[in-house]
């Protein structure tokens, strides 16, 4: 047979958990929750159930805050970092827009030098390349001619 699972723990509204992470022990979260929810017909052991999860939600709390103060801190950040980068940027521009014209007004100012196209033209460098010689004939490397033996 199939078992059928139970919670474990009883659903807590977000109103039983604020009341829990607002008191200081038992006795006063008992109190209190009897004069918040006086139609509800939990007992004390349901009750002392929540307290007894008391860090389990301070923990939830805790990871909540701090996840949503980190998220607009790192928002804030990433403002302060965009807008650092922007004001870097238009420095840039303004000084690159003054290089700029400074260099068309040292350029309108140069004579055109007109080039003559003998200077610029680089003749090639023939490479030379070593005459092949004749190797030299060794005396001794010919074929002896005939040789007549007279009288």
């Amino acid at each position: 047979m199939a078992k059928i699972q139970k919670r474990k723990y009883e659903k807590t509204d977000d109103a039983e958990i604020s009341l829990v992470l607002q008191c200081n022990d038992s006795h006063e979260f008992y109190e209190k929750y009897r004069e918040m929810f006086p139609n509800r017909k939990k007992g004390i052991d349901s009750i002392s159930k929540i307290w007894k999860r008391r860090s389990e939600f301070l923990k939830k709390q805790q990871a909540e805050t701090q996840s949503s103060e980190s998220t607009e801190r790192s928002a804030h950040e990433f403002e302060n970092l965009v807008s650092a980068q922007n004001k870097i940027l238009a420095e840039l521009s303004t000084v690159m827009k003054e290089q700029l014209k400074v260099s068309r007004e040292i350029l309108a100012r140069l004579p055109k030098q007109i080039q003559k196209p003998e200077e610029h033209t680089q003749k090639p460098v023939e490479i030379r390349q070593p005459e092949q010689k004749e190797h030299a004939k060794k005396p001794g490397t010919e074929r002896p001619s005939d040789i007549m033996i007279g009288s």
